[in-house]
């Protein structure tokens, strides 16, 4: 079972550039900010579901709804909410492998994609 992500622009930078008021210091800060956090947090995210720490793994998840909320991240805002919920209810255990797939598979897409913004 692989993810397939969509091909369209998986995040929104217009909430960051909002608080930013024009500086692009911040938001490139903001996206490197990203880049930093995101990987680590989906590891404990995937190590937590490894060793069945439900409530690790839902507390993980929301710590990161904030970054995914405010990076315009359409496609993982129901996600996330699933998989802090499950995980804090230890509960509806089987969607978590899918769900868990899709954060890595659409939060890799964006790092990259990001990284290649960052870099232009």
């Amino acid at each position: 079972m692989s993810y397939q992500i969509p091909d369209e622009k998986l995040y929104n930078l217009s909430m960051i550039q909002e608080i930013a008021h024009g500086n692009m210091d911040f938001v490139n800060k903001m996206m490197s900010l990203f880049i930093e956090t995101m990987p680590p947090a989906i590891n404990e995210i995937r190590e937590h579901f490894n060793n069945s720490n439900w409530s690790d793994l839902g507390a993980v998840a929301h710590k990161i709804k904030p970054s995914i909320d405010t990076m315009g991240i359409d496609h993982l805002k129901e996600d996330i909410r699933l998989i802090e919920r499950y995980g804090k209810e230890a509960s509806n255990l089987n969607e978590l492998p899918a769900l868990i797939e899709k954060l890595e598979a659409i939060i890799g897409k964006i790092i990259s994609d990001l990284q290649a913004e960052l870099d232009a």
